[in-house]
């Protein structure tokens, strides 16, 4: 029987809440598919799906912690507007890039949905991080933006299903990341909300998904 172990390919369907408030949905038709082991989705899933089996159904409470980690102050800023002069039209929602070196802190748009999510803002100890940042509100001279995730400071529960489990390819093992040909999840991460990311997503790593 398949069990899930270091180095194989897994595909999940889940529910994901706070409390009884749904706030994703992933069905098993279109499966959430990662490398177990790399610690590319958060720790507190990664760690309830080891050793479960194909086919399986459970339940998982977890903390925020070892989830999308606690909400973190320090990375709400306000930022002139001056400074966002080169991004042109801005809206609240909007997901911006920031490069900080030395005192020169610069603001783009992300190139890639893999760059967006490879910077996510999670569990970074810095005081304040390189990475993404999204507009909250927008003021006469400035815009106030959130480099945490939507779901940091979320005790949360998910409610998975383990769709299909298989050896991962050379390359899939060499990069950790699922084959494009095989997972078009960055596809479908144009909503912010669809992250799984784990400890390698801190400017850090899409950390994954």
């Amino acid at each position: 029987m398949e069990v899930i172990q270091d180095k194989m390919k897994v595909s999940i369907a889940y529910t994901l809440r706070e409390g009884k408030r749904i706030l994703e949905e992933v069905p098993a038709s279109q499966p959430f598919v990662y490398i177990h082991g790399y610690n590319n989705i958060i720790p507190g899933l990664e760690d309830a799906l080891a050793g479960r089996h194909l086919g399986e159904k459970f339940t998982v409470n977890i903390p925020a912690n070892l989830g999308y980690g606690e909400y973190r102050e320090d990375l709400v800023l306000k930022v002139p507007k001056e400074e966002l002069r080169d991004v042109g039209e801005l809206w609240i929602g909007m997901e911006l890039e920031m490069f900080q070196d030395n005192d020169i802190r610069e603001f783009q748009l992300p190139d890639t949905a893999e760059e967006f999510v490879n910077d996510l803002n999670l569990d970074d100890d810095e005081e304040q991080s390189d990475g993404i940042y999204i507009i909250k509100e927008i003021l006469e001279d400035a815009v106030i933006v959130d480099g945490n995730h939507p779901f940091a400071g979320k005790n949360l529960t998910f409610n998975v299903e383990v769709v299909d489990i298989v050896d991962a390819s050379f390359t899939e093992q060499e990069s950790g990341f699922p084959d494009e040909d095989d997972y078009d999840g960055f596809d479908n991460y144009d909503s912010y909300d669809n992250r799984l990311g784990g400890d390698n997503f801190d400017s850090n790593e899409r950390r994954w998904r």
